[in-house]
Protein backbone atom coordinates (compact mmCIF):
# COMPACT_ATOMS: atom_id res chain seq x y z
CA UNK A 1 0.00 0.00 0.00
CA UNK A 2 1.10 3.46 -0.46
CA UNK A 3 1.73 5.75 2.56
CA UNK A 4 0.17 8.76 2.96
CA UNK A 5 2.38 11.96 2.99
CA UNK A 6 2.79 14.01 6.08
CA UNK A 7 1.33 17.14 5.50
CA UNK A 8 2.07 20.86 6.92
CA UNK A 9 1.15 24.04 6.36
CA UNK A 10 4.43 24.65 3.51
CA UNK A 11 5.61 21.11 3.53
CA UNK A 12 4.87 17.38 2.20
CA UNK A 13 6.86 14.47 3.53
CA UNK A 14 6.55 11.62 1.10
CA UNK A 15 8.26 8.00 1.89
CA UNK A 16 11.63 7.79 0.21
CA UNK A 17 11.96 5.56 -2.59
CA UNK A 18 14.50 3.66 -4.76
CA UNK A 19 13.70 6.35 -7.53
CA UNK A 20 15.22 9.50 -5.17
CA UNK A 21 19.05 8.85 -5.01
CA UNK A 22 19.54 11.82 -6.72
CA UNK A 23 17.75 13.98 -4.55
CA UNK A 24 19.25 12.37 -1.39
CA UNK A 25 22.42 12.26 -3.20
CA UNK A 26 22.07 16.14 -3.38
CA UNK A 27 21.17 16.70 0.45
CA UNK A 28 24.00 13.81 1.79
CA UNK A 29 26.92 15.75 0.18
CA UNK A 30 26.69 18.77 1.90
CA UNK A 31 29.28 18.39 4.74
CA UNK A 32 27.71 20.86 7.19
CA UNK A 33 24.39 19.05 6.88
CA UNK A 34 25.78 15.99 7.55
CA UNK A 35 28.00 17.61 10.30
CA UNK A 36 26.21 15.67 12.82
CA UNK A 37 24.93 12.40 10.73
CA UNK A 38 28.44 11.27 9.51
CA UNK A 39 30.36 14.11 10.52
CA UNK A 40 31.17 14.83 6.32
CA UNK A 41 29.91 14.88 3.30
CA UNK A 42 29.14 11.57 1.37
CA UNK A 43 30.08 10.67 -2.16
CA UNK A 44 27.50 9.10 -4.61
CA UNK A 45 28.65 5.71 -3.34
CA UNK A 46 27.97 6.53 -0.13
CA UNK A 47 24.76 8.15 -0.69
CA UNK A 48 23.25 5.13 -2.17
CA UNK A 49 24.60 2.85 0.04
CA UNK A 50 22.44 4.46 2.95
CA UNK A 51 19.56 4.87 0.84
CA UNK A 52 19.77 1.26 0.32
CA UNK A 53 19.86 0.24 4.26
CA UNK A 54 16.68 3.04 5.09
CA UNK A 55 14.69 1.19 2.23
CA UNK A 56 15.54 -2.09 3.75
CA UNK A 57 15.26 -1.08 7.44
CA UNK A 58 11.27 -0.86 7.05
CA UNK A 59 9.87 -1.28 3.31
CA UNK A 60 7.41 0.68 1.08
CA UNK A 61 4.28 -0.42 3.41
CA UNK A 62 5.78 1.12 6.26
CA UNK A 63 4.90 4.93 8.12
CA UNK A 64 8.28 4.09 10.06
CA UNK A 65 11.31 5.07 8.03
CA UNK A 66 12.70 8.37 5.92
CA UNK A 67 11.36 10.74 4.39
CA UNK A 68 11.94 13.60 1.54
CA UNK A 69 10.93 16.74 2.76
CA UNK A 70 9.53 18.70 -0.37
CA UNK A 71 7.83 21.84 -0.82
CA UNK A 72 3.88 21.70 -1.15
CA UNK A 73 3.57 24.12 -3.81
CA UNK A 74 7.37 23.91 -6.10
CA UNK A 75 8.26 20.35 -5.23
CA UNK A 76 11.28 21.84 -4.10
CA UNK A 77 13.95 19.35 -2.34
CA UNK A 78 12.98 21.16 1.77
CA UNK A 79 15.13 18.16 3.57
CA UNK A 80 14.47 14.70 5.03
CA UNK A 81 12.90 13.26 8.27
CA UNK A 82 12.87 10.38 9.69
CA UNK A 83 10.74 7.98 12.13
CA UNK A 84 11.60 4.66 13.68
CA UNK A 85 11.49 3.02 16.79
CA UNK A 86 13.38 3.91 19.74
CA UNK A 87 12.62 1.17 22.27
CA UNK A 88 9.16 1.45 23.11
CA UNK A 89 8.97 5.19 21.81
CA UNK A 90 8.53 6.93 18.41
CA UNK A 91 12.17 8.36 17.41
CA UNK A 92 11.93 11.47 14.95
CA UNK A 93 14.88 12.63 13.16
CA UNK A 94 15.11 15.66 10.53
CA UNK A 95 18.08 17.52 8.22
CA UNK A 96 17.11 20.57 6.82
CA UNK A 97 19.16 21.73 3.03
CA UNK A 98 21.50 24.36 4.23
CA UNK A 99 19.55 27.14 1.79
CA UNK A 100 16.57 26.99 3.61
CA UNK A 101 18.17 27.12 7.07
CA UNK A 102 16.91 30.27 9.54
CA UNK A 103 13.04 29.83 8.19
CA UNK A 104 11.54 27.70 10.74
CA UNK A 105 11.23 24.64 8.67
CA UNK A 106 13.16 22.02 11.58
CA UNK A 107 10.10 23.48 13.91
CA UNK A 108 7.26 23.03 11.63
CA UNK A 109 8.73 19.16 10.78
CA UNK A 110 9.79 18.25 14.32
CA UNK A 111 5.84 19.26 14.85
CA UNK A 112 4.46 17.84 12.49
CA UNK A 113 6.39 14.55 13.10
CA UNK A 114 5.46 14.38 16.97
CA UNK A 115 1.74 15.01 16.16
CA UNK A 116 1.66 11.97 13.35
CA UNK A 117 3.83 9.77 15.83
CA UNK A 118 1.01 10.47 18.59
CA UNK A 119 -1.93 10.28 16.42
CA UNK A 120 -1.60 8.00 13.63
CA UNK A 121 1.06 5.53 15.10
CA UNK A 122 -0.13 5.91 18.92
CA UNK A 123 3.01 6.34 20.15
CA UNK A 124 3.07 6.15 23.62
CA UNK A 125 6.37 9.03 24.03
CA UNK A 126 8.32 10.37 21.20
CA UNK A 127 11.97 11.09 21.43
CA UNK A 128 14.69 12.38 19.65
CA UNK A 129 18.82 12.49 19.97
CA UNK A 130 20.61 15.59 18.92
CA UNK A 131 24.08 16.15 19.74
CA UNK A 132 24.97 17.99 22.41
CA UNK A 133 27.07 20.62 20.45
CA UNK A 134 23.83 21.10 18.05
CA UNK A 135 22.77 24.24 19.97
CA UNK A 136 19.92 24.99 16.74
CA UNK A 137 18.47 21.57 17.01
CA UNK A 138 18.57 22.06 20.77
CA UNK A 139 16.24 25.00 19.77
CA UNK A 140 14.11 23.54 17.31
CA UNK A 141 13.47 20.50 19.79
CA UNK A 142 12.32 23.08 22.64
CA UNK A 143 10.13 25.12 21.04
CA UNK A 144 8.69 21.68 19.32
CA UNK A 145 7.83 21.27 22.96
CA UNK A 146 10.00 18.41 23.21
CA UNK A 147 11.76 18.29 27.34
CA UNK A 148 15.40 17.23 27.80
CA UNK A 149 15.69 14.20 29.96
CA UNK A 150 19.20 12.65 29.69
CA UNK A 151 22.51 12.73 28.14
CA UNK A 152 23.92 9.72 26.19
CA UNK A 153 27.63 8.81 25.68
CA UNK A 154 28.28 6.83 22.42
CA UNK A 155 32.06 6.25 21.40
CA UNK A 156 32.41 8.95 19.44
CA UNK A 157 29.27 11.37 20.23
CA UNK A 158 27.49 12.36 23.31
CA UNK A 159 23.87 12.84 22.76
CA UNK A 160 20.75 14.48 24.48
CA UNK A 161 17.75 13.20 24.69
CA UNK A 162 13.98 14.41 24.35
CA UNK A 163 11.01 13.45 24.81
CA UNK A 164 7.39 14.44 24.05
CA UNK A 165 5.21 12.74 26.46
CA UNK A 166 1.11 13.92 25.89
CA UNK A 167 0.74 12.66 29.82
CA UNK A 168 3.42 15.06 31.11
CA UNK A 169 2.18 18.18 28.47
CA UNK A 170 -1.48 17.31 29.84
CA UNK A 171 0.09 18.08 33.35
CA UNK A 172 1.77 20.28 32.59
CA UNK A 173 -1.88 22.12 31.23
CA UNK A 174 -3.60 20.66 34.64
CA UNK A 175 -0.82 22.93 36.51
CA UNK A 176 -1.50 26.04 34.65
CA UNK A 177 -5.00 25.80 34.81
CA UNK A 178 -4.86 25.77 38.30
CA UNK A 179 -2.14 28.51 38.91
CA UNK A 180 -4.49 30.14 36.35
CA UNK A 181 -7.52 29.73 38.33
CA UNK A 182 -5.52 30.54 41.66
CA UNK A 183 -4.35 34.12 40.22
CA UNK A 184 -8.33 34.40 39.05
CA UNK A 185 -9.73 34.01 42.39
CA UNK A 186 -6.68 35.92 44.46
CA UNK A 187 -7.54 39.22 41.72
CA UNK A 188 -10.79 38.50 42.37
CA UNK A 189 -10.32 38.93 45.89
CA UNK A 190 -8.50 41.50 45.92
CA UNK A 191 -11.34 43.65 44.09
CA UNK A 192 -13.14 42.83 46.64
CA UNK A 193 -11.02 43.13 49.69
CA UNK A 194 -11.05 46.87 51.49
CA UNK A 195 -8.05 48.94 49.88
CA UNK A 196 -7.86 51.75 52.44
CA UNK A 197 -6.63 51.47 56.12
CA UNK A 198 -7.22 54.10 59.12
CA UNK A 199 -5.32 54.00 62.49
CA UNK A 200 -6.55 56.15 65.65
CA UNK A 201 -5.53 56.60 69.08
CA UNK A 202 -6.79 59.49 71.43
CA UNK A 203 -5.72 60.69 74.95
CA UNK A 204 -6.63 63.34 77.18
CA UNK A 205 -3.94 66.01 78.49
CA UNK A 206 -4.56 68.25 81.42
CA UNK A 207 -3.38 71.34 79.70
CA UNK A 208 -5.40 74.24 77.41
CA UNK A 209 -6.10 73.39 74.10
CA UNK A 210 -4.29 76.53 73.22
CA UNK A 211 -0.94 75.06 74.96
CA UNK A 212 -1.38 71.61 73.23
CA UNK A 213 -1.91 72.73 70.13
CA UNK A 214 1.26 74.73 69.90
CA UNK A 215 3.25 72.27 71.06
CA UNK A 216 2.03 69.94 68.55
CA UNK A 217 2.29 71.72 65.47
CA UNK A 218 5.98 71.60 66.20
CA UNK A 219 7.57 68.43 64.01
CA UNK A 220 10.34 68.97 65.67
CA UNK A 221 8.38 68.70 68.88
CA UNK A 222 7.75 64.97 67.75
CA UNK A 223 11.41 63.93 68.17
CA UNK A 224 10.36 64.46 71.69
CA UNK A 225 7.46 61.70 72.22
CA UNK A 226 7.11 59.83 69.02
CA UNK A 227 8.48 56.45 69.50
CA UNK A 228 9.83 55.76 66.42
CA UNK A 229 12.39 58.33 66.67
CA UNK A 230 13.68 57.07 70.03
CA UNK A 231 14.21 53.30 68.45
CA UNK A 232 17.52 54.84 66.73
CA UNK A 233 20.03 56.98 68.87
CA UNK A 234 21.91 57.46 65.78
CA UNK A 235 19.17 58.91 63.28
CA UNK A 236 19.78 61.45 61.04
CA UNK A 237 17.59 64.38 60.93
CA UNK A 238 17.10 67.73 58.59
CA UNK A 239 14.19 70.23 58.53
CA UNK A 240 13.38 72.11 55.70
CA UNK A 241 11.01 75.53 55.76
CA UNK A 242 9.12 77.27 58.75
CA UNK A 243 8.75 74.74 61.50
CA UNK A 244 4.45 74.09 62.26
CA UNK A 245 3.98 75.97 58.74
CA UNK A 246 2.54 74.46 55.88
CA UNK A 247 5.57 73.50 53.77
CA UNK A 248 7.40 72.65 56.13
CA UNK A 249 9.05 68.87 55.71
CA UNK A 250 11.17 66.92 58.20
CA UNK A 251 13.31 63.94 56.44
CA UNK A 252 14.82 61.20 58.28
CA UNK A 253 17.90 58.34 57.70
CA UNK A 254 18.12 55.71 60.36
CA UNK A 255 18.31 51.98 61.43
CA UNK A 256 16.62 48.79 59.55
CA UNK A 257 14.17 49.61 61.86
CA UNK A 258 13.55 53.44 61.39
CA UNK A 259 14.00 53.20 57.53
CA UNK A 260 13.88 56.23 56.17
CA UNK A 261 11.15 59.00 54.99
CA UNK A 262 10.24 62.40 55.34
CA UNK A 263 7.20 64.11 56.87
CA UNK A 264 5.59 67.14 55.46
CA UNK A 265 2.68 69.47 56.93
CA UNK A 266 -0.12 70.02 54.29
CA UNK A 267 -2.64 71.96 56.62
CA UNK A 268 -2.90 73.82 59.73
CA UNK A 269 -6.70 75.00 60.65
CA UNK A 270 -5.57 77.08 63.97
CA UNK A 271 -6.31 75.67 67.20
CA UNK A 272 -7.89 72.58 65.89
CA UNK A 273 -5.52 70.29 63.25
CA UNK A 274 -2.81 69.63 61.94
CA UNK A 275 -2.67 67.42 58.87
CA UNK A 276 0.59 65.90 57.19
CA UNK A 277 1.92 63.73 54.69
CA UNK A 278 4.30 60.76 55.76
CA UNK A 279 6.31 59.20 52.52
CA UNK A 280 8.25 56.00 53.50
CA UNK A 281 11.20 55.40 51.21
CA UNK A 282 12.75 52.56 53.31
CA UNK A 283 12.77 49.43 53.49
CA UNK A 284 9.56 50.25 51.58
CA UNK A 285 7.97 52.89 49.52
CA UNK A 286 4.21 53.63 50.81
CA UNK A 287 2.70 57.68 51.63
CA UNK A 288 0.06 58.24 54.22
CA UNK A 289 -1.60 60.92 55.38
CA UNK A 290 -1.82 61.72 59.23
CA UNK A 291 -3.28 64.19 61.58
CA UNK A 292 -3.29 65.60 64.78
CA UNK A 293 -6.74 67.00 66.31
CA UNK A 294 -6.93 68.98 69.51
CA UNK A 295 -10.62 69.08 71.26
CA UNK A 296 -11.48 70.59 74.56
CA UNK A 297 -12.40 68.84 77.06
CA UNK A 298 -12.85 71.83 80.02
CA UNK A 299 -10.88 75.02 80.36
CA UNK A 300 -7.81 72.92 81.27
CA UNK A 301 -8.20 69.66 79.61
CA UNK A 302 -7.73 68.88 75.85
CA UNK A 303 -8.10 65.58 74.19
CA UNK A 304 -5.96 64.39 71.23
CA UNK A 305 -6.64 62.55 68.97
CA UNK A 306 -3.36 61.31 66.50
CA UNK A 307 -4.51 59.05 63.58
CA UNK A 308 -3.14 58.04 59.82
CA UNK A 309 -4.94 56.78 57.09
CA UNK A 310 -3.59 55.29 53.48
CA UNK A 311 -4.35 52.52 50.17
CA UNK A 312 -3.16 49.52 49.17
CA UNK A 313 -3.18 48.92 45.99
CA UNK A 314 -4.51 45.84 44.14
CA UNK A 315 -3.40 43.27 44.59
CA UNK A 316 -1.28 43.98 47.60
CA UNK A 317 -4.62 45.06 49.47
CA UNK A 318 -5.08 41.35 50.17
CA UNK A 319 -2.57 41.18 52.90
CA UNK A 320 -4.50 44.10 54.84
CA UNK A 321 -6.69 41.56 57.00
CA UNK A 322 -3.47 39.81 58.10
CA UNK A 323 -1.15 42.99 58.47
CA UNK A 324 -3.51 44.25 61.58
CA UNK A 325 -2.61 47.68 61.24
CA UNK A 326 -4.69 48.60 63.91
CA UNK A 327 -2.84 46.97 66.33
CA UNK A 328 0.40 46.70 64.87
CA UNK A 329 0.39 50.97 64.71
CA UNK A 330 -1.62 51.34 67.33
CA UNK A 331 0.42 50.39 70.02
CA UNK A 332 3.35 52.40 68.80
CA UNK A 333 0.33 55.79 68.79
CA UNK A 334 -0.20 54.88 72.25
CA UNK A 335 2.58 54.62 73.48
CA UNK A 336 3.75 58.19 72.21
CA UNK A 337 0.84 59.63 72.88
CA UNK A 338 1.52 58.38 76.80
CA UNK A 339 4.89 60.37 76.38
CA UNK A 340 3.24 63.57 75.30
CA UNK A 341 0.99 63.57 78.09
CA UNK A 342 3.95 63.10 80.11
CA UNK A 343 6.17 65.92 79.08
CA UNK A 344 3.01 68.44 78.99
CA UNK A 345 1.93 67.64 82.11
CA UNK A 346 5.09 68.37 84.15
Amino acid sequence: MAVTPIITDRLALHKITSDDGDKYYRLSNNAKVMKFVTGYALSRKESDEMLRSFLIEYGPDSHLGRYLIEDRQSGELIGMAKLDWSGFDIEIGYRVMEEHWGKGIATEVASALIRFALTQLKARTVAAYVNVDNTASVRVLEKAGMKRVGVIEDIDEVKYKYIYSPHSHQNMKKAIYVVTGIIAVFLIIAVIMPKSYAVERDIVIHRPKGKVFEYLRSLKNQDQWSVWMQRDPNIVKEYIGIDGEPGFVTTWRGNKEVGKGEQEIKHVEEGKRIDTELRFIEPFKSTSNAYMITEATDSASTRVRWGFTGAMPIPMNVMLPFIDLDKMVGKDFEAGLKNLKTILEK
